[in-house]
């Protein structure tokens, strides 16, 4: 073989192989800075959640191509995005962020958080709601306008069909977090139940339902399980969830793989012997991730 041919060809391969690695890298620069991308005005995150919304939300296949709904019958099959229906459905932004970061779609999945917060500015700018910043994760539990109450103590939202709610006893105000290094564990809705769809507690007893989020804080993914949730009571029980069919907009917790940037928002119910019989939620997956949240004060 021509010596100078065969330097070519290897030169050739070398250059190749240099430019898969360099565009593999600028990927990875890529994503590691979409994911840890945040708004510096909210003209900007206006701009950024405008494309996101029409392309993941205001569809005709979802909520509507103007955020309408989606009507069946006298109600919806998917709940307006604007207006007064959507406004007392959700009391504050958070609550919005808990719909959707719930949600399975791989089109939502694939959405960082900030993003989704993004998508909220977008869509309260279409409320005719005025953010004063940035909406982020430490600002949405207060941030809301117009007939969204800001109210979230005590309540289910958006509202189920089949919880029938009664009052709760007294416990912290919302949110309550919890962290550690690796993992972060915040409570954002706290209720209580008589009668969940035809599912009854035993006598004197109540459904404790409970929206969670869980924030991966570290380098490397984590797998997040209802297998390691517990419940405690003031007697040292732990409680396990209960696979109890209440219908809401946000899932029911499930095994999951959280990676950093990419959080998740769960539902859980609890069956208590009394109404104030629940001290702490504990999350401990034997891995290092042990958090202790005190529901009450």
């Amino acid at each position: 073989m021509n010596i100078r041919r065969f330097v070519w060809r290897i030169e050739f391969v070398i250059a190749i192989a240099l430019v898969f690695i360099l565009a593999n890298c600028a990927r990875a620069n890529n994503s590691t800075q979409l994911a840890s991308y945040t708004p510096t005005s909210v003209e900007s995150q206006l701009t950024n959640g405008e494309p996101i919304y029409a392309r993941t939300c205001a569809t005709s296949t979802c909520h509507g191509t103007q955020g309408e709904g989606i009507r069946a019958g006298n109600s919806f099959s998917a709940w307006p995005l604007v207006g007064a229906d959507f406004q007392a459905r959700h009391p504050n932004a958070q609550i919005v962020f808990d719909v959707i970061r719930s949600g399975g779609e791989r089109n939502l999945l694939a959405l960082t958080d900030q993003q989704i917060y993004d998508s909220i500015a977008y869509e309260l700018s279409q409320n005719q709601i005025i953010l004063e910043s940035p909406l982020t994760a430490e600002n949405a539990f207060k941030t809301y306008g117009g007939s969204m109450s800001g109210q979230a103590q005590g309540g289910l939202f958006p509202p189920s069909d089949n919880a029938v709610l009664i009052n709760m006893p007294f416990i912290r105000d919302l949110p309550i977090a919890v962290k550690n290094e690796g993992l972060q564990l915040q409570l954002d809705q706290i209720a209580q139940a008589s009668t969940i769809g035809n599912a009854k507690p035993p006598a004197g007893g109540v459904f404790l339902i409970l929206v969670v989020v869980f924030n991966d804080l570290g380098a490397e993914p984590i797998a997040v399980s209802p297998d390691h949730l517990k419940l405690s009571t003031p007697g040292g029980e732990l409680l396990e969830p209960q696979l109890i069919n209440i219908h809401s907009a946000i899932e029911k917790f499930h095994t999951q793989t959280i990676k950093p940037y990419y959080g998740t928002s769960a539902l859980v119910v609890f069956t208590l012997s009394a109404p104030d019989q629940f001290d702490q939620l504990i999350y401990d997956d034997q891995a290092g991730h042990r958090l202790t949240l005190a529901l009450k004060s």
